[in-house]
């Protein structure tokens, strides 16, 4: 399987002040900011690559998870699953697909598995 590094994920306190702080020193570019699963975040990439996914929380900062693209993620969660991972959740889009997976890392970290957006 072909894993690509897609985005990191950080927790931070003010949303809008990080969306700067991205921007004026690393020249981001954020999307719109998005609410979902209780929480404002929006994606910044920086150079056209690989996106920092902001997540606004008042109680956590720091790292939340790290996400990588697969072209075939039910295979990933098949492989997974049957290597013991620890699978945290699915998600699914309305035709019930697999769409992406998070799973945990030893070290608590969540690390997500998508299919390309």
């Amino acid at each position: 399987m072909n894993y690509r590094l897609e985005h990191v994920a950080i927790r931070c306190k003010d949303l809008e002040e990080s969306i700067e702080f991205y921007r004026k020193l690393f020249d981001g570019t954020p999307t719109e900011v998005r609410t979902g699963a209780g929480y404002r975040f929006c994606f910044v990439k920086i150079n056209g690559e690989f996106a920092i996914q902001l997540m606004e929380s008042k109680e956590e900062t720091g790292v939340h998870h790290y996400g990588f693209i697969a072209e075939d993620v039910e295979r990933v969660a098949k492989e997974f699953k049957e290597k013991g991972a620890k699978i945290l959740r699915e998600n699914r889009d309305p035709s019930d697909k697999l769409t992406g997976l998070f799973l945990e890392d030893p070290n608590g970290l969540q690390v997500e598995v998508r299919i390309p957006r």
